[in-house]
């Protein structure tokens, strides 16, 4: 028996969602395939992909693939208020763990998700999995998962995979991704884990983390297309947002 992620309602913050989720050593569970890297999840889905790669596998060849059922697909799994701040052109938005995230007053950042989240409104494994179905019906459709920094993706592609999905890799970096470190040798010859300034201005900034949109600099697209938009929340969107 696998343990999926079940979605609470209330926001956390990513590292606290990740260390409430993480799933527990049980006597009679399999051992775990492999533990995503950064976050510390079980996966058991095929493998993580680079956000170039999938760039170039969906983007930069759509349309070129002779067989197009095995032309991969990018579930953008963040929320639509995300979604509609910038994603992978051709993405479809299938939000998971959490369809919408309430904000306080401080309000969004520039990439949709809150500063400080109040509550949310959660996604039922069910409904997730019955929808990607209708957007994506072949199992063996390579599908390639992508969230705000790569957490929430990793339990969409265990889910999905769960359900019978053949080919799901998760997209590492995510859409923003995070501040990169590296070692730097002190003068006493200890090593010091310190954050990485990419474009060395001297600050920390979006500028400076790993992903889709910032670092590597991969086209976006922000219109909110209705073959790809998250249909359930379309109207209550309009409501909210």
């Amino acid at each position: 028996m696998k343990i999926l992620i079940k979605p609470t309602f209330f926001a956390l913050t990513i590292p606290a969602l990740t260390a409430i989720f993480a799933p527990a050593a049980q006597a009679d569970e399999p051992p775990c395939p492999f533990y995503e890297n950064r976050s510390g999840l079980c996966g058991y889905y095929h493998s993580e992909i680079s956000p170039a790669r999938a760039f170039a596998d969906t983007v930069a060849t759509r349309g070129k693939w002779g067989n197009p059922s095995q032309q991969p697909v990018i579930l953008d799994v963040r929320s639509t208020s995300e979604y509609k701040a910038g994603h992978p052109e051709h993405a479809y938005n299938v939000p998971y763990p959490y369809i919408y995230q309430y904000c306080d007053a401080s309000g969004r950042t520039v990439d949709g998700a809150c500063k400080k989240s109040t509550s949310q409104i959660a996604q039922n494994n069910d409904d997730f999995v019955n929808y990607v179905k209708s957007v994506v019906p072949n199992p063996d459709t390579p599908i390639y998962t992508l969230c705000r920094t790569g957490v929430r993706s990793v339990w969409a592609a265990n889910v999905l995979t769960d359900a019978g999905y053949t080919n799901v890799r998760n997209i590492w970096e995510g859409f923003v991704g995070i501040n990169l470190t590296a070692p730097k040798v002190q003068a006493d010859g200890g090593i010091l884990v310190k954050p990485v300034d990419l474009d060395h201005d001297g600050k920390l900034t979006d500028e400076d983390k790993s992903g889709w949109r910032n670092h590597q600099a991969l086209p976006y697209d922000t219109r909110l297309l209705p073959p790809l938009i998250y249909k359930p929340m379309a109207e209550l969107y309009k409501m909210i947002d």
